[in-house]
């Protein structure tokens, strides 16, 4: 494609991915963007079908898992309240969050979107801001040390999501009906005082298949991808794999039988798992791994290898 031609690409689908146009829309144009065509009819690989289903799946289901406060609700009803971290405050206006009645360290975040979190712990330096997902159209991470922290900074960064419609930025359907809050929760600590390592599960249809093992998330990110047995897996998804290979952990069993006992009700959901010295903690459940824009899994080989796990269904019910 010659540069005058991409010019003219980006500037179609910059208009044709406003808000003005209507959101399903949107979508399709974003599907046609990524694919070359208007709808696979079978798609093959696993990035295939993650964007047939943002652009087909319209099921309640996946707003109660988008939203981070709804979903706390199923997973205590499924698994028990034991994985929830401890939830300080819920908010739709930032000035009522009240500092007196807050630990010294936390974690504050938007319920209606993904990549906008402050962090405020020990180890941060003052108001750094990190860029933690590439394939985010919004992402900020703030980190600040409980002495530095400026409350009217954060405020105003609170105020700044809560203005955000994050469905018309990643063109995700699930976030569209989400109440936005802000809410504090826990800042989780392993023994050595650093973030715990971030376990991904890919569940289809009631089976973990694959996890990715995530290592010094907000320092130099690793990943490294691990089947449920803990054999290493050959491929790579965005950030390189760690040089030596994460320990198993004593939970991975019961942390299988929680991401299963969660994803049960769908066709595909990645469980996002903690392990805090033993005690395991819900993050997230996400339906659309890394967005819409989000690259595939190198080699392809394994993006069509994933792909087979998961069997779209005719219609989303």
């Amino acid at each position: 494609m010659t540069p005058a031609a991409r010019a003219l690409k980006q500037k179609v689908f910059g208009v044709a991915y406003s808000p003005s146009v209507p959101f399903e829309l949107r979508c399709r144009l974003l599907y046609l963007d990524r694919h070359r065509s208007w709808r696979r009819r079978q798609p093959v690989s696993f990035s295939q079908k993650v964007l047939w289903k943002m652009l087909k799946d319209r099921r309640p289901l996946l707003t109660t898992f988008a939203d981070k406060i709804a979903v706390r609700d199923y997973v205590a009803h499924a698994v028990g309240p034991e994985v929830l971290t401890e939830l300080y405050a819920v908010v739709a206006d930032p000035t009522e969050l009240e500092p007196d009645r807050l630990p010294e360290r936390f974690v504050v975040k938007p319920n209606h979107a993904s990549g906008m979190i402050w962090i405020v712990g020990d180890e941060a330096p003052s108001q750094q801001l990190v860029s933690d997902d590439s394939t985010r159209q919004t992402s900020e991470i703030f980190t600040t040390t409980p002495d530095r922290l400026d409350w009217d900074m954060l405020r105003a960064a609170c105020r700044r999501w809560l203005s955000i419609n994050y469905a018309d930025l990643e063109l995700e359907w699930a976030y569209r009906h989400i109440p936005p809050r802000i809410m504090v929760e826990e800042l989780l600590r392993g023994p050595d005082g650093h973030v715990p390592p971030d376990y991904k599960l890919y569940v289809f249809h009631g089976r973990v298949r694959l996890l990715e093992v995530h290592t010094d998330r907000f320092g130099d990110h690793r990943c490294n991808l691990v089947g449920p047995d803990w054999a290493p897996v050959d491929a790579q998804l965005i950030y390189p794999p760690a040089p030596q290979a994460p320990t198993r952990p004593d939970s991975l069993e019961k942390m299988i039988h929680i991401a299963e006992t969660l994803g049960k009700e769908t066709d595909f959901v990645r469980v996002d798992l903690y392990d805090v010295d033993g005690r395991i903690v819900f993050g997230e459940l996400t339906s659309i791994p890394g967005g819409p824009y989000a690259p595939g899994f190198t080699p392809k080989s394994f993006d069509l290898e994933l792909g087979g796990y998961w069997n779209l269904p005719d219609q989303y019910r």
